[in-house]
């Protein structure tokens, strides 16, 4: 079937595939969250700790074995059968490769950490690295047809797979495996789904020349997801091998909650519209006007999120947490300040891509890490609060860096994008100080789920109604984006 690659035909299917995934995503990130506070009263820090530990190098696979091919599939302007072929029989063998590896190497990673289970558990995830290469080219097809709407049903069957499984075996006292199985059955369950409704399986075949037009911006992509994997994951490391798994475990679940808004809208508005950019790249007005859209969208949305979790953070963790989780307060109130950084560099990371220029982000990253991994091994000694201060005030400076190299390339100002995000802005900062205000007053007498209702009504409604009473157009983009329409 022919793709359109009219301007107005990219525009609706992008509009319509942002409001497919961010929604599908709340549902499914709201279903893991009552999951995770299920797991969390019926777990321990030390087995939310040895999964973060396993993810570590799972999760690396993942992001060596695609070899940034499946981003230079959506972004070829002509693609022919022979380049998925190609990078099919390539994701098959790095599939093999990586399952090889953490086979071999899990019980030298087990003694590195010093949790003698954790062989086990890695050796049993690496079955995900085969479902990871069946469904790729698949995914690619859907992510081109832009079939957005698929894509988030599929994504919200498999959290409800994964909160079946782990909460039952959590339930029936199986620890870390709670986990382990879940995550297994989740894969499973998109992989199966991906590959029916992309309506084809392709076969693998080597053709050296199509693999050869794919390889020089698949590599780039690749440098430049394998510093930002690295970035993510080398405070995991430092805090599980120095400061303990029970500690990891109270920054994982931390780093989680702030990563919601980055994964489940900031990065699914980011696979959206990078095909989207990528049909347009060579129409600056349009290319622009996009942009523009897309990130005052992402800033009415992401703004109040990160700032309200920064205010309820007590209430959050004691109502929905518990008594053993109170060091996650301070850790999340820190941690928001990442997300949100986090979020502004997904904007700049789909101009990198969508513009030929994935090297750029691969330098900033590669910087970030070598800074990073100098501060924390400074740092660490004095505690977790330390070196979560550390992430959030460096990742703020080198966004700010992306921020102004990815600019460039639209073009447009620093003063232009402050002006895209002048109306959020101004919301965020009325109802953070309003809820303030209400703790100075008093309310802190309230019952606990009181006081974080309370909190959370009023911060929501000062919010819309600033926004609406600043800038009407934002306000009416703000409803676009919940997928409400006006009348008439």
């Amino acid at each position: 079937m022919a793709i359109d690659d009219s301007v107005s035909e990219i525009r609706k299917k992008s509009a319509r595939g942002i409001k497919w995934q961010v929604s599908t995503e709340i549902f499914a990130r709201l279903l893991q969250l009552v999951i995770t506070f299920a797991l969390a009263r019926l777990l321990t820090p030390n087995d939310f700790g040895l999964i973060g530990m396993a993810l570590i190098f799972t999760q690396l696979a993942f992001v060596l074995f695609d070899l940034g091919l499946s981003s230079a599939l959506i972004q070829k302007k002509d693609l022919q059968p022979g380049h998925a072929r190609s990078a099919q029989i390539v994701f098959w063998i790095n599939a093999l490769i990586f399952y090889v590896l953490v086979f071999v190497g899990a019980p030298a990673l087990a003694r590195f950490f010093r949790q003698p289970q954790l062989s086990a558990v890695l050796r049993f995830l690496a079955v995900i690295f085969f479902l990871f290469a069946l469904r790729a080219v698949a995914n690619v097809y859907l992510t081109r047809a832009m079939r957005f709407k698929a894509i988030g049903l599929i994504r919200l069957l498999s959290v409800g797979m994964y909160g079946l499984l782990s909460v039952g075996l959590a339930y029936l006292n199986y620890g870390v495996w709670s986990f382990v199985v879940g995550i297994v059955g989740q894969e499973l369950v998109l992989t199966v789904l991906t590959v029916i409704l992309a309506g084809t399986f392709v076969w693998p075949r080597w053709e050296w020349q199509k693999l050869k037009e794919l390889s020089l911006f698949g590599g780039q992509v690749l440098g430049s997801r394998i510093m930002g994997y690295m970035n993510i994951n080398l405070p995991n490391v430092l805090i599980g091998r120095f400061l303990g798994a029970s500690t990891l475990g109270i920054y994982s679940v931390g780093y989680q909650l702030v990563d919601f808004p980055v994964q489940r809208i900031s990065k699914n508005i980011l696979r959206v519209m990078f095909p989207a950019f990528s049909r347009i790249q060579d129409n600056t007005p349009e290319y622009r006007r996009l942009y523009r859209d897309t990130v005052r969208g992402l800033a009415l949305i992401v703004f109040p999120i990160f700032a309200g979790m920064a205010l309820v953070a007590p209430e959050f963790v004691t109502v929905f947490y518990g008594p053993k989780w109170q060091q996650l307060i301070r850790v999340l109130e820190i941690l928001t300040v990442v997300g949100l950084a986090r979020s502004v560099w997904v904007t700049c990371s789909v101009v990198f891509l969508s513009k030929g220029k994935p090297h750029w982000e691969f330098l900033i990253n590669f910087i970030y890490f070598i800074v990073l991994g100098i501060a924390l091994y400074v740092i660490y000694t004095h505690g977790l609060i330390a070196v979560v201060c550390t992430i959030s005030l460096l990742l703020l400076f080198f966004v700010g860096i992306a921020l102004v190299l990815s600019l460039r390339l639209i073009p447009l100002t620093l003063k232009n994008w402050f002006d895209l995000i002048r109306t959020p802005l101004i919301a965020t900062v009325a109802f953070s100080a309003l809820l303030l205000a209400l703790r100075f007053w008093g309310i802190n007498g309230l019952p606990l789920l009181l006081r974080f209702l309370l909190l959370i009504v009023t911060g929501a409604a000062v919010y819309l109604i600033v926004v609406y009473l600043t800038d009407k157009q934002a306000f009416g983009l703000f409803r676009r984006a919940l997928g409400r329409k006006k009348n008439g």
